[in-house]
């Protein structure tokens, strides 16, 4: 399903371009999640333990995430309201059915595979993303925010979010090529907890925000880095390749946005800039290493 929706969104980027749709650049950033992003995720994530739940739940996901992402997209082209709301509906149960998985992930293994809470952390982030979708498309304001903070943090918890959870659990379930030390640990670990710290943050203050940011940042160069080692050892193979260059991209990607944050945002403006810009920045190249890494095998956990 990947590649036709990734056909999809491209025909929704010409008609962009070309003037004939009417869609922001945060409607096809989000798209391109339940079109792309989403779908390659539940390629690389191992499956659980086989029970009715996960029956259940793997059923729901193969069959309603193709009309899922279809109502989504069409949702976008409809003004915020109720119809709009409800076409997102799908996707919705779609993302229930994820974090169901994830609940059973985190019982079977019982927190000791690190990859299954990584896995299960991920899961659940695409149910809390899924509920800020159809807060977006219903026109609400939750907590106070606006548009786009609201289609932003959607965003956030698909990427940020979900990607990078699988993406951590994924190079500590790689033994072949990385020995997971505490230090790598650490920093994965940043990667799957920040982007809910940063959710709760935006509801504290600004200090809480950046420092969420910050393990954010860490946990994404830790799997940068550990990715990058899993390509070196694989460069002989096509995979290892595009794993070379994803991760270069997230590397690359990071330190522009720390470079623009630190020297090229006037100070005054630097605090709001933080806090308004920390949810879409880490999707800002993740999206396309997420593509790329399909060189990775998915293990059971």
């Amino acid at each position: 399903m990947a590649a036709a929706g990734g056909a999809v969104w491209l025909v929704l980027l010409t008609g962009v371009f070309f003037g004939s749709l009417r869609l922001s650049i945060l409607d096809l950033l989000f798209l391109l999640g339940p079109l792309v992003v989403v779908p390659l995720a539940l390629n690389l994530l191992p499956t659980t333990r086989v029970t009715y739940l996960s029956y259940v739940n793997g059923s729901i996901t193969r069959f309603l995430l193709l009309p899922g992402a279809g109502l989504t997209t069409a949702s976008f082209f409809l003004r915020e309201g109720r119809v709009a709301g409800a076409l997102v509906c799908v996707w919705l149960i779609v993302a229930l059915a994820l974090a169901l998985d994830g609940l059973e992930r985190l019982i079977t293994t019982r927190l000791r595979s690190f990859p299954g809470f990584c896995f299960a952390i991920g899961e659940g982030y695409a149910l809390v993303g899924s509920l800020w979708l159809l807060a977006s498309r219903l026109g609400m304001q939750p907590v106070g925010f606006h548009e786009p903070i609201v289609l932003l943090t959607a965003v956030h918890f698909h990427y940020a979010g979900l990607m990078a959870a699988v993406l951590a659990g994924l190079v500590t379930s790689d033994e072949r090529a990385i020995r997971s030390s505490l230090a790598l640990r650490i920093s994965l670990l940043c990667a799957v907890l920040g982007p809910g710290l940063l959710g709760l943050a935006f509801l504290s203050g600004p200090k809480l925000k950046l420092a969420a940011v910050g393990l954010m940042v860490i946990g994404e160069f830790g799997i940068a880095f550990a990715t990058f080692r899993t390509g070196l050892v694989r460069a002989s193979e096509i995979g290892g390749r595009m794993l070379l260059v994803g991760s270069v991209c997230v590397i690359f990607g990071d330190g522009a946005s720390g470079y623009l944050g630190n020297w090229r945002i006037p100070a005054p403006c630097l605090r709001q800039s933080r806090a308004d810009g920390a949810v879409p920045r880490g999707s800002e190249f993740c999206w396309f290493w997420f593509v790329l890494t399909r060189g990775l095998e998915p293990v059971a956990a």
